[in-house]
């Protein structure tokens, strides 16, 4: 006689789940657990970096003051922030610091670029003050995009605003007309 065979059901391995899981449960809580990002560290930038640290500190100084004197708060780490550069310009250092306000929290961004000397910030600022405004360049900025440019020495300061976007307009007219009062206006042919 012969006999039929029968396929065999398999069991599902119960146990060894069990004890794989528990095993991650039991590992991760005596390492720590998972990593957490600290808030307080510094924000990740593809910023190129200052040429040294005292060129960095006079940029963050010069934003800090006037956001202090239009009477916000400044926020230094934060966002990175890309105004529309010309090609030459894109590898220059800059530094960001923003006007927090009660309605904007994260804050208005001021970009300075650093340039060697300010006769080089001088000669750079009717090229950087053109391309701002050139409709080609502003593909990847809002349509109403509104640019303001500053020179401090060996700075350059770009103001950015989109009045659509704008979180506290007031006090982005109010941070403009602070940086009017302190630095150089190089003016935009609109």
């Amino acid at each position: 006689m012969s006999q039929a065979t029968t396929p065999r059901k398999r069991r599902f391995p119960v146990g060894t789940v069990i004890v794989l899981v528990g095993g991650m449960a039991l590992f991760s809580f005596l390492s720590g657990g998972p990593v957490v990002p600290d808030p307080q560290g510094p924000a990740a930038s593809a910023a190129p970096t200052a040429r040294s640290s005292a060129e960095a500190a006079q940029a963050e100084q010069l934003l800090t003051s006037v956001v202090t004197a239009a009477g916000f708060g400044p926020v230094i780490n934060g966002a990175d922030v890309r105004p529309p550069l010309p090609p030459e310009m894109s590898e220059l250092p800059r530094t960001v610091v923003r006007a927090a306000t009660g309605r904007d929290p994260n804050g208005i961004p001021l970009v300075a670029l650093s340039f060697a000397d300010a006769a080089a910030a001088r000669a750079a600022a009717p090229r950087l003050a053109a391309y701002l405004v050139a409709p080609v360049n502003l593909v990847l900025v809002p349509p109403d995009a509104r640019f303001n440019l500053f020179q401090s020495g060996s700075l350059l300061v770009i103001l950015q605003r989109t009045p659509s976007a704008d979180l506290d307009s007031e006090a982005a007219n109010t941070l403009l007309m602070t940086l009017q009062g302190m630095l150089e206006e190089v003016p935009l042919t609109r």
